[in-house]
């Protein structure tokens, strides 16, 4: 592994907990929903600006380390242009073809979460994994900005909004991403500060617990802001299960995210309008239950991804259907659930795959940080397609990178290596 650039490292974090909301309000505030679509939750715009730049500094550092050797140098710059001019041109070539090309487009659209697996580690394997200390500060400046929103929004209506504010929210798709985010950050103030040698002059041993413990009160502000369940659970299940501390502090707060749930369930609270969807994820766990009931052998290679999984069901819910229609046609990247979705897609071994890559994380690191990432994401997966959005899918391979790195043996070596 290459030793890595502190701001290299933090860069991807960076980009999804602050560059990616700025990027959405000031599409929003310009008026241009193209803008808010590429560079949003949903887009891939900011990931792959970051991989050009990956290879872009690869490609430095192997001129820099060449600098001595004229001719290879020669070599590599006319590679680096050659690369670059083959991408301008692929993009203008090949956009159009793979838009026209609908029978591809399910296809695509789930390789988003082994894309972006790789890219993380890629990116770990060059520039190292992030740290946790700034995956949770990150984290209290989201949920800064998130609660900001809140105030501000309600301020302006006059009452209290759910379904995410007028500046970063829109829907409850954008409030549980950003709420999603919010417990990847919870689960890296789980273990406290980061074991590092503290300098001679400089901050003072505490500054590092106070820091922390003012991101995970951000954190948590922000997540009651976006009302989201999928999110409160998910940081109700972490606060009570893995947080250290009194029981009885856990056992608040846990009501208190139990409470944003009711109230977003049960008061006639006002939203911010949005399409929403017009089927429950009960709707489409019948819809896939039934599909693989009649294909026994997609739950081993997964049910078809560009055709309909819901055609053996034209009655379901007392709908009205004409005679020669065979059902609603609701496919596979319809469906508002992660962990259904994989077994939908690729069979059991979709999210029987992922969870174990999981949990190889968090028992190889050892830490609640780990455990925290797989509690968060067996909850907001279940209730949400968040392992399909690329800034929660993102944000998440590079966490578990981190917590597979934050090991006790290896904070150990990095502390006697920094200290020698």
């Amino acid at each position: 592994m290459t030793g890595g650039n502190s701001l290299l490292t933090r860069l991807p974090l960076v980009a999804a907990y602050v560059l990616m909301p700025l990027a959405v309000l000031a599409g929003r505030l310009a008026g241009r929903p193209l803008f808010v679509r590429h560079f949003g939750p949903q887009g891939l715009t900011l990931w792959l600006a970051l991989a050009g730049l990956a290879l872009v500094v690869c490609l430095g550092r192997d001129l820099l380390a060449r600098k001595g050797q004229p001719k290879f140098a020669w070599i590599g710059l006319i590679l680096a242009a050659a690369l670059a001019t083959a991408v301008h041109f692929g993009l203008h070539l090949l956009g159009p073809v793979l838009e026209q090309a609908q029978q591809l487009a399910p296809l695509l659209d789930e390789l988003h979460l082994p894309a972006l697996v790789l890219f993380a580690a890629a990116w770990v394997w060059s520039f190292g994994p992030p740290p946790r200390k700034d995956l949770a500060r990150l984290g209290g400046i989201l949920g800064g900005l998130l609660v900001l929103d809140f105030l501000l929004t309600a301020i302006m209506a006059r009452q209290v909004v759910l379904g995410g504010g007028l500046l970063l929210g829109g829907s409850q798709a954008s409030s549980d991403t950003l709420a999603f985010l919010l417990c990847i950050a919870l689960s890296a103030t789980l273990d406290g500060p980061d074991p590092q040698p503290e300098p001679r002059s400089g901050p003072q041993p505490g500054d590092g617990a106070r820091r922390s413990g003012l991101a995970r009160w951000l954190i948590l502000a922000g997540i009651l802001a976006t009302f989201s369940r999928s999110g409160l659970l998910a940081a109700g299940c972490i606060i009570l299960f893995l947080e250290r501390g009194p029981l009885q502090e856990r056992l608040a707060l846990f009501c208190a995210c139990a409470l944003g749930i009711w109230m977003s369930l049960a008061l006639p609270l006002a939203r911010v309008a949005s399409g929403g969807e017009d089927l429950g994820l009960a709707w489409h766990l019948t819809a896939v239950m039934e599909a693989l009931r009649q294909e026994p052998s997609a739950w081993l290679l997964g049910l078809p991804l560009g055709e309909p999984v819901a055609l053996a069901m034209p009655d379901l819910g007392g709908l009205d259907w004409a005679p020669e229609s065979a059902g609603l046609a609701v496919s596979v990247f319809d469906i508002p659930s992660s962990w259904l979705r994989l077994l939908a897609g690729w069979g059991a071994g979709g999210p029987a795959l992922v969870l174990a890559g999981m949990l190889a994380c968090a028992l190889h690191g050892r830490r609640r940080f780990g455990f925290g990432l797989v509690l968060a994401t067996l909850v907001a997966a279940a209730l949400t397609p968040a392992l399909h959005t690329p800034a929660t899918a993102g944000v998440l391979a590079l966490a578990c990178a981190g917590a597979w790195q934050d090991s006790p043996k290896a904070a150990a070596q990095a502390q006697n290596t920094s200290g020698a």
